[in-house]
């Protein structure tokens, strides 16, 4: 095992967060599953055949008459603000994209990839982790260069694979959630900071300052086990192409999960109404936009 060490903001209480090319089931497993312990691995993706078969104009070729709900800036922080046009039409403006200045495309973000694509799942292999958890979901995240989804915790085990292009994924860890500023904003299966590492206003938030953050830039080919409760903002700095699955084990299934599930049902019925990240107005209806995603 060779240890990376990546770049810190709070460079005096510096950590490391082990990199290794490839690692044993069991090994990740005991190491940080259990540990709960972020991980970066190089070569877990280097058998997949998305590595070679997926693209911008591999998406753009699959055929899904649907329109669908792009994330247009940090909703995260920022507004929820969403756009909706056809799948066809989404990946278009992606790869027409050149960063030239004008209407910037939408994200297709938590896109339930497996769902509307099956015959994908057979591209990629998560079995690192979900052959030690009770359930996993999986989601495709697709965009051009400068999406940011801003800081949060999963409420399960994060395994985010970076297919194309590079992402820069911001890093802190629970021991420092007291500086993180969490929000009531509601997002399912998640928690949300105040903070966006791009625009961090440090007199609003002064003790971000005494947070270790940690920088790292995924690569194709690059696999980042983010542990449950990690805090996390992801910025791609390319077109990028990305696949998570976030796995729960018993406790997380029963407890964190279903309770969590309650909760959206409430909200969905109006009768939690916190801020969120998951509604939005269409046709003067409030309407989750995770519908058509």
């Amino acid at each position: 095992m060779n240890t990376a060490t990546l770049e810190t903001r709070a460079a005096a209480a510096a950590h490391e967060i082990d990199a290794v090319e490839r690692i044993d089931p069991q090994d990740f497993y005991r190491d940080y599953v259990r540990a709960n312990r972020a991980l970066l691995t190089h070569g877990m993706m280097c058998d997949w055949p998305a590595m070679k078969k997926w693209s911008f104009d591999f998406f753009s070729q699959l055929s899904l008459d649907k329109q669908v709900y792009l994330e247009q800036d940090n909703v995260m922080q920022g507004d929820a603000k969403y756009s909706v046009r056809s799948y066809a039409e989404s990946l278009r403006a992606i790869i027409d994209d050149d960063c030239a200045g004008g209407e910037k495309p939408g994200y297709l973000s938590v896109f339930k990839i497996f769902r509307e694509f099956p015959e994908l799942e057979q591209d990629v292999d998560f079995s690192l982790l979900s052959q030690r958890q009770v359930k996993s979901t999986a989601a495709g995240w697709i965009g051009p260069a400068g999406t940011v989804t801003g800081y949060h915790i999963d409420w399960g085990d994060n395994l985010l694979a970076q297919v194309v292009g590079r992402k820069q994924v911001h890093l802190v860890a629970p021991c420092d959630s007291k500086h993180m500023y969490p929000t009531n904003r509601f997002d399912q299966g998640t928690t949300s900071s105040a903070i966006d590492a791009e625009k961090w206003d440090e007199a609003r938030h002064p003790l971000y300052r005494q947070a270790t953050v940690h920088k790292i830039v995924l690569h194709p080919g690059d696999m980042l086990f983010i542990p449950r409760g990690w805090w996390h903002q992801v910025k791609s700095l390319d077109k990028s192409i990305s696949v998570s699955s976030i796995g729960y084990n018993v406790r997380g299934l029963f407890v964190d999960l279903l309770s969590h599930r309650v909760l959206q049902w409430l909200h969905d019925a109006g009768l939690y109404n916190a801020p969120c990240t998951c509604h939005i107005v269409h046709n003067g209806k409030r309407v989750r936009r995770s519908v058509a995603n």
